[in-house]
């Protein structure tokens, strides 16, 4: 049996992920309600919140250990807790099945799977440019006497 601290480090991670996930599925659920999904629509509620998910995702796996100080178990409340409440893969996938055969099944599925990816990508790369352009990451200031700049001679 795992010892008491380790059990209660489990517990605080199931926890924080459920909390996570609450509050990423409450969100899905509310861009449902504000953007009502018809069949001979295109599914922008889930689109969207795929897509929104995609981005926060790559953010948040960009995030270097320690560069923000905020606590360990963000990371895994929002990526696995808020993102896996938001995103939805089934209702994509049931969408697109109510949707074909046709052209907007079609064009559902490969926005879809070309968006996400690539707003991974973009929360990514939006990270890893601002931590190198963040105050921790630039040079040192050159320490001992500062020179006055030379004269250019016109």
């Amino acid at each position: 049996m795992a010892p008491p601290s380790t059990l209660r480090a489990s517990v605080t991670l199931l926890a924080v992920i459920g909390a996570g996930g609450a509050i990423g599925t409450a969100a899905r659920y509310g861009t449902a309600l504000a953007i009502p999904v018809h069949l001979s629509a295109y599914p922008v509620a889930t689109f969207l919140v795929n897509v929104v998910g995609a981005v926060i995702l790559g953010a948040v796996a960009a995030l270097p250990t320690g560069w923000l100080p905020a606590h360990k178990l963000t990371q895994p409340a929002i990526g696995t807790g808020f993102c896996g409440g938001l995103t939805t893969f089934s209702t994509m996938s049931l969408e697109i099945y109510e949707r074909a055969p046709g052209g907007m099944a079609v064009l559902y599925a490969g926005a879809s799977l070309l968006a996400a990816p690539l707003c991974a990508w973009a929360g990514h790369a939006l990270v890893k440019i601002a931590h190198v352009g963040s105050p921790d990451q630039q040079p040192p200031p050159e320490q001992g006497p500062s020179k006055p700049p030379e004269k250019r001679q016109t």
